[in-house]
């Protein structure tokens, strides 16, 4: 009887991966050695997507303020002023004139606190943009607003008086009020203009901007031009 051993067969060894010598059309073709699943990602970048639009969804919050424009008044003043000249100087009265150009400006507004509680407004302004530039003013003392009208009763609006700085808008209440500036401007700057804007600054709360160019390119919203010598 034969007593041969059973011959062992061994398995052959699995190859190691060599990352110095991948092959260079799998480093080109194979997704395996490049890519991360794609499903996984996909979710990854849905779920951050879902919860990036829940945080700008809670955290937008409602205007505290809202308005609008309701009239502007406009009034060109053309300025001459006359000097007169030294003895023995060149010149003539008639030559020794100054020049110069402005309009004059009341802005209604209609503003409205949408909150449960005061308002307080701490003053307005007006930016005007022309061909020229742009130019921006404070809004007049409403304490002066009296000697303006009687110097310029083009610009009153009987009933509407001018907004106070510190003043108080309360709780869920709707004011109007005015807000008067000036430019140093000619009446074609001011005709040919390109946007005029009117803001309520506030304390603790974001300001209210009013887009007044619709109301200040109305036929009415400019005067004849006052000749002032």
């Amino acid at each position: 009887m034969s007593s041969n051993p059973t011959p062992v067969v061994k398995k052959p060894e699995e190859p190691r991966f060599d990352a110095g010598h991948v092959p260079m059309t799998e480093e080109l073709d194979s997704a395996r050695w490049n890519l991360p699943p794609v499903v996984p990602v996909l979710i990854a970048a849905a779920v951050l997507a879902v919860i990036l639009g829940l945080y700008l969804v809670g955290s937008k919050k409602p205007p505290t303020s809202s308005g609008s424009v309701s009239k502007v008044i406009a009034l060109p003043m053309h300025i001459e002023s006359r000097g007169s000249i030294a003895p023995g100087l060149p010149g003539t009265v008639d030559q020794d004139v100054e020049k110069s150009d402005s309009v004059m400006i009341a802005i209604a507004l209609d503003v409205k606190n949408a909150i449960q509680k005061p308002m307080y407004i701490k003053g307005l302004e007006a930016k005007l943009v022309t061909q020229k530039g742009e130019l921006t003013d404070y809004a007049a003392p409403a304490s002066d607003y009296e000697r303006i009208v009687q110097a310029y009763p083009q610009l009153n609006m009987g009933s509407i008086k001018p907004f106070q700085s510190e003043s108080t808008i309360p709780a869920n209440t709707e004011q109007q009020g005015l807000l008067v500036v000036s430019f140093p401007i000619s009446r074609d700057d001011w005709e040919n203009k390109k946007s005029l804007v009117a803001t309520v600054n506030f304390y603790d709360h974001a300001p209210l901007v009013l887009d007044a160019t619709k109301a200040a390119s109305a036929a009415e919203a400019t005067l004849p031009t006052k000749l002032v010598k």
